[in-house]
């Protein structure tokens, strides 16, 4: 029988008034969850979650000998996960990727990497344009002339790349797009995520926290603030984010977006920023943060400000690990959490497919549903995974 943790929520959360978040959570505890299910999580959930329980293993004392003559090894560098030598002549995988400062992508790659270190004959080189579109040029060049069997592209500015991608084509490599302005790029197939869509989720999830906090105080208008945390003031991402949020928010006037501010995917930046929102506004009933890391910074800086029982907090990403999105909100620090699907799984899977078995032609994009993680389905995701992959 399965176990949810709601139960500690009861003495966490006890109010003298509505609010959003008081009236959410509420709701999300009356639902019952669905039987166990052995997990079928995504691969990359699977590997970050194994991570984890080496980390722990490693990191903890062995219960034979509580005082150990020798420290206990450290886990290798993700980096590092295929344990390749320099003159290794397995099939090299090149991933290259915007900004892994950004969690979402360093996640990506760690995972990337724990999968291709479990592949027989693969290996996997990452490189991290740190946001320039010009190295993330020069380092599609250095790939291609790297002659790997296969590319994974994470763009900053598909275009500008267009020209390489027909010639790695050209030399017999494998490129895999993750971003949907790469359908016209001559990829070999794109997989990818609506950007709008998590945008629009988000704000449903914020308008349905409303409509409960007014049905709570019997009012038939469904009014309220909010602020909007972006991740950098000019990415496609952001943008794409902020409009699929506004979009989800027009559905309802009387909630009004009072703040809007970039927070440069920061936790630190993030409480700066909501502390400013405070200032300015005195109160508002939700925050959107970008990444699950700014809205744990708007958590730090509602609850330095007396408010934070007040006000229902939803991030993005819903990253699994130790006290990622997944994790802050089964431990209630998060309100609710957008899954940002990894993306690079199915990339991996749609590789080796290629090279094992000659007749298979992926479709030329597949598309990865975004998924909400609130109260009321965290523990079922924990068990089962998050996002699905599509069938090849």
């Amino acid at each position: 029988m399965c176990i949810s943790d709601f139960d500690a929520y009861n003495d966490f959360r006890t109010m003298t008034f509505p609010s959003p978040r008081s009236a959410a959570l509420s709701f999300g505890m009356l639902l019952s969850l669905a039987a166990c299910d052995p997990s079928d999580a995504p691969d990359v959930e699977k590997a970050i979650s194994d991570l984890e329980k080496q980390k722990l293993q490693n990191s903890a004392p062995p219960k034979s000998s509580p005082q150990p003559t020798t420290p206990a090894s450290t886990p290798p560098a993700i980096l590092s996960a295929t344990g390749l030598s320099a003159k290794d002549e397995r099939a090299e995988i090149i991933l290259l990727l915007p900004d892994t400062r950004i969690a979402m992508q360093a996640f990506q790659s760690n995972g990337l990497a724990m999968l291709v270190g479990r592949k027989a004959g693969y290996k996997l080189t990452t490189s991290d344009a740190a946001g320039s579109s010009t190295q993330q040029i020069e380092q599609l060049r250095q790939a291609i002339a790297a002659k790997p069997a296969a590319i994974i592209l994470s763009p900053i500015d598909p275009p500008a790349l267009a020209a390489l991608i027909v010639e790695a084509q050209t030399h017999g490599i494998t490129v895999i797009g993750l971003d949907k302005r790469m359908l016209n790029e001559g990829c070999a197939s794109v997989v990818f995520t609506d950007q709008r869509r998590v945008g629009r989720m988000a704000a449903d999830t914020v308008v349905e926290a409303l409509k409960r906090k007014a049905a709570e105080e019997n009012r038939a208008e469904i009014t309220g603030r909010v602020v909007q945390l972006r991740g950098s003031a000019d990415s496609y991402t952001s943008s794409e984010l902020a409009e699929g949020f506004s979009e989800g928010l027009r559905t309802q006037p009387g909630i009004i977006l009072v703040h809007d501010a970039p927070a440069d995917w920061s936790t630190d930046t993030a409480a700066k920023c909501t502390s400013e929102a405070f200032s300015l506004q005195k109160n508002f009933d939700a925050i959107y943060a970008q990444s699950d890391a700014m809205a744990v910074g708007a958590a730090k800086a509602a609850e330095a400000a007396g408010q934070r029982d007040s006000i229902f907090i939803v991030g993005t990403d819903g990253l699994s690990g130790q006290k990622r999105g997944l994790d802050l909100v089964r431990l209630g620090e998060l309100d609710a959490s957008v899954v940002q699907p990894a993306l690079v799984d199915l990339a991996l899977h749609i590789i080796t497919k290629m090279r094992t078995d000659k007749t298979f032609k992926p479709q030329p994009s597949y598309e990865i549903q975004p998924v909400v993680i609130m109260p009321k389905n965290v523990e079922q995701m924990f068990r089962t995974g998050t996002y699905k992959l599509p069938p090849l």
